[in-house]
């Protein structure tokens, strides 16, 4: 079954408080005459521009700031609360609307904060104070995207409260009101829910289902199939399959359930069925999200057209991460993936290890994991990709090296891994400038890149290159494809670059000061590559946004477990130790500590016909 948890709370579209679709009526009052009439202004000023945009937080707590006293204060925090809200900054929400409920100045008024206040709560992950919050900010809903972003935030509160399933029948109105993007997420929610339900409580649900094509019928049907297949009994087993078929194709499940039995743990796996351990809801939450839209991908959720189905579980701590694979094991899943965090991934590795059981982590720092023969580390880590870089410029006949980095861990073990690549090469660094993590202005800085070189080696957050890219340009070292004789204004280099988290709004301003860089950011959603097309076409119809180095991986780390383990779970560990599989991130092999042997993509900046693109460097 194809139960994959996505985000612990819906990132709904939030123009709902600022583009009303109908005549707003609201619980709140109109805003006191009797405070200082500069307050008013202000106020009335920053409400008109936040009607416009929603995003006006900073003047409205400013008002708030300046007049404590004010009677409008509580209504200035109120809307710093919900700006807050809709600009992500769920800390800074939460105190605002807090101080308007504190104030109780007006029935309608608090009404209005406990709503927010319970969204804000929810995407937070302070599940205990939401219900709550909701409850009482009901009758302050103004419109239907209000009323979308109330029941998003109910379902997912209910969801992780001790009345998990009490969340299907809100789930199901929820589906109707959201992007083909949400909609996936939900199905994948649902199914997590229904995955730990006890099969009596789900015959009882079964029969309550109101919407009989909505994800709850599509899960609670699919899943009770597979615990009459398990335990023999053939008849109700089609009976429920024919049940749920319908309604799966309907949520974009594809119409057949994967029949793999639920067996007890040890048991040989399904190559069919894949698990994974996500931080989902935790401090990690952003990257387990990006992880999972991959996993959903290879699950066939928004199309159908899935590799292998996958049972997620959610997991934030050690303990929580090794009792997920037992768990895991029992369901007879033929492999997982994740974690993501190093405590995470080790605790499961031992787990896994222990079950003998392969486990395919996700862990971006695979050097600080412990090996072991069921554990394999998918993500090539930062220090792999940077010696790549030095092997690609070495290859290509480049022996010395410039180095600007930022002052703190990621910059130095990038900085000694490139470094220790190249000496064994036979090249030198010439140079080495190094700057505060903060800085944002880098001329002063590439000036100082002094000496006889031929290739700067930056490894950065993508955005951070893009603000070097052009200062490097602008000191008279302007990179440019190698062997390039001659530019104006200066001399050509090689930009090498670790590019974290590279997307195409790099090339906006940087394009042009990276013509011929080396890229190396794991992943990048090159659509010229024919490697890639293919996902790359799917991921944006399914999520409607490329795809990130992570989903990638997750990706390749289903397509590995299903195309190697056909012949059981030992059998699939002694072929990952050996084998090799083209995918996304590479031609996918192991060295003996099994982390990735093979170098990974690098990409390049390429000049098409005045259009500067990203592509992979042959």
């Amino acid at each position: 079954m194809y139960l994959m948890r996505a985000l612990t709370c819906l990132l709904l579209v939030l123009g709902l408080v600022a583009c009303p679709r109908s005549t707003r009526k609201t619980l709140v009052p109109d805003v006191p005459q009797n405070g200082a009439a500069e307050a008013r202004s202000r106020f009335a000023e920053a409400k008109s521009k936040f009607l416009r945009d929603g995003r006006n937080t900073e003047e409205f707590r400013q008002i708030a700031e300046d007049f404590p006293d004010d009677p409008i204060a509580p209504w200035a925090q109120l809307y710093a609360g919900i700006a807050a809200v809709k600009g992500r900054q769920f800390d800074v929400a939460i105190k605002s609307l807090q101080s308007t409920v504190d104030a109780n100045v007006d029935a309608g008024l608090t009404s209005r904060a406990q709503l927010f206040l319970g969204i804000a709560y929810n995407y937070a992950g302070n599940t205990p104070r939401v219900l709550p919050l909701l409850k009482a900010g009901e009758k302050a809903i103004e419109n239907d995207d209000e009323r979308t972003e109330y029941l998003g935030a109910l379902a997912y509160a209910l969801a992780l409260s001790e009345r998990p399933l009490a969340s299907l029948p809100v789930f199901d109105q929820l589906y109707g009101r959201v992007t083909p993007t949400e909609k996936a997420l939900i199905v994948t929610r649902v199914g997590e829910v229904v995955a730990a339900a006890e099969p009596d409580t789900l015959r009882r649900i079964f029969d309550q289902i109101d919407d009989r094509k909505g994800p709850s019928m599509a899960q609670v049907a699919s899943r009770l199939a597979m615990i009459a297949d398990a335990t023999g009994r053939a008849d109700e087993a089609q009976r429920l399959r024919d049940a749920a078929a319908s309604a799966r194709v309907a949520v974009g499940l594809p119409r057949n359930i994967g029949d793999a039995p639920v067996t007890a743990a040890g048991g040989n796996g399904n190559a069919g069925l894949v698990g994974a351990v996500l931080p989902l809801g935790g401090k990690q939450n952003r990257v387990a999200e990006a992880a999972a839209a991959g996993l959903g991908m290879a699950a066939g959720v928004s199309d159908g057209k899935g590799i292998a189905a996958v049972e997620v579980r959610t997991a934030i701590d050690p303990d929580a991460s090794a009792l997920a694979v037992e768990d895991l094991a029992r369901s007879n899943v033929i492999a997982i993936v994740g974690p993501i965090d190093s405590k995470e991934v080790d605790a499961a590795g031992m787990r896994a290890e222990s079950l003998q059981l392969p486990l395919l982590s996700l862990s971006t720092a695979a050097e600080k994991n412990a090996g072991s023969k069921f554990v394999f580390h998918m993500v090539h880590s930062g220090e792999a990709r940077s010696r790549a870089l030095a092997q690609r410029a070495l290859s290509k006949g480049v022996k010395k090296f410039a180095v600007l980095a930022a002052e703190n861990g990621y910059g130095r073990a990038m900085t000694a891994a490139f470094k220790d690549e190249v000496d064994r090469g036979g090249g030198t660094i010439v140079t080495t400038v190094t700057y505060k993590t903060e800085t944002k202005s880098f001329a002063g800085f590439t000036g100082k890149l002094t000496g006889d070189w031929d290739a700067v080696f930056v490894p950065a957050q993508a955005d951070t290159l893009g603000l070097i890219a052009p200062a490097l340009a602008a000191t008279g070292k302007i990179p440019k494809p190698l062997g390039t004789k001659k530019v104006i204004g200066g001399r050509a280099v090689m930009l090498l670059s670790t590019a974290e988290n590279l997307t195409g709004a790099y090339l906006i301003d940087a394009g042009r000061h990276s013509e011929g860089a080396l890229l190396a950011p794991g992943y990048y959603p090159d659509d010229q590559d024919p490697a890639s097309k293919a996902f790359l076409d799917r991921f944006i119809a399914a999520f409607g946004r490329a795809p990130g180095f992570l989903e990638a991986y997750a990706f390749d780390a289903v397509q590995l477990a299903a195309a190697a383990g056909t012949q059981g779970r030992a059998a699939l560990a002694a072929a990952l130790a050996k084998g090799e599989l083209t995918g996304l991130t590479g031609t996918i092999r192991f060295d003996s500590g099994h982390r990735r042997a093979d170098p990974g993509m690098i990409y390049t900046v390429a000049e098409e016909t005045g259009v500067f693109a990203i592509r992979v460097a042959r």
